[in-house]
């Protein structure tokens, strides 16, 4: 099944809303290009430039997708992760990293999250996104079982 096929299909099964995801990158016509294919898979993007505006944007509203650069100013991707992840109140999203430097996806790999080297196809993309939401969403379900089996005693 070609990607863009199995998002579309992901998002129809179940589908109560689109999937949000935050784009961080610092180069402009990345974030063009990230945001053209996920949009036209049916995601809904929103675009942050560095890790202060993605901080701002992810206060406002936690994405079910977190995909960054890790080569940024200010803070690098693997850093603003790190930081926002240690508030035990941030909900725990997927984190995609994309680097331009192979060396950095070893970092990534090391917080077991997936990191796309540039420059990346559409169809790792698609396939990168929606593996990591479809995990999230197995691990959300997972974690609501104890609850559902509660009410079910009762």
């Amino acid at each position: 099944m070609h990607a863009t096929e199995e998002a579309q299909r992901d998002l129809s099964i179940g589908a109560r809303r689109r999937p949000n995801i935050l784009v961080v990158d610092d180069d402009a016509s990345m974030r063009e290009l990230l945001q053209y294919h996920l949009t036209t898979a049916g995601y809904s993007v929103a675009l942050a430039d560095d890790a202060i505006g993605a901080g701002r944007m992810f206060l406002a509203s936690t994405p079910d997708l977190l995909l960054i650069d890790i080569s940024m100013p200010y803070m690098s991707g693997l850093e603003f992760v790190a930081t926002v992840f240690a508030d035990v109140t941030v909900p725990i999203i997927p984190a995609v990293f994309i680097t331009g430097h192979e060396k950095f996806a070893q970092h990534a790999a090391m917080m077991g999250a997936d990191c796309l080297i540039k420059p990346v196809s559409a169809s790792r993309l698609l396939e990168t996104v929606a593996r990591n939401l479809k995990a999230a969403r197995r691990a959300e379900s997972e974690a609501r079982k104890p609850l559902a089996a509660v009410f079910a005693l009762t």
